[in-house]
């Protein structure tokens, strides 16, 4: 009973906090501009990956076609060019295909639990992980 108790008073230390979810908007370029910009709130990120078709990938899946990682907590920043090298805060993951017009690709941005803490024994991390799909318009 005493193991049940702490476990359940475990749970209850870091809560899913819903506020830290990412919102995710994704601005893709008209006629001539073919930009993908792809931004989020709250601020700063882990993850942010690129699958082809209308719903997001697990990982790192054949319709995966890019995909940038932070280089510390949440150090990704907001405003990524698809296809940049090298954004602020992060480096590439897999680096980006080309996209196609008219087709349909879903972003994941992905964010660390800012106030999650896991010492080997314990997690009380949570994944903060949020979707967009966009159509590439045609030129």
């Amino acid at each position: 009973m005493l193991a049940t108790a702490w476990a359940a008073s475990g749970c209850d230390a870091n809560p899913f906090d819903p506020t830290q979810q990412p919102q995710v908007v994704v601005t893709a370029g008209a006629g001539r501009s073919s930009t993908v910009v792809v931004s989020w709130q709250p601020a700063g990120a882990q993850l942010v990956r690129v699958y082809r078709g209308a719903t997001a990938g697990d990982g790192y899946t054949p319709g995966l076609v890019w995909s940038i990682a932070a280089t510390s907590a949440n150090s990704l920043t907001s405003g990524v060019i698809y296809g940049t090298a090298s954004p602020t805060g992060g480096q590439t993951d897999v680096p980006a295909k080309a996209l196609v017009p008219g087709e349909t690709y879903t972003v994941q941005v992905t964010r660390r639990d800012p106030k999650g803490s896991g010492d080997g024994f314990t997690n009380t991390k949570n994944s903060y992980i949020g979707t967009a799909s966009f159509i590439v318009p045609v030129p």
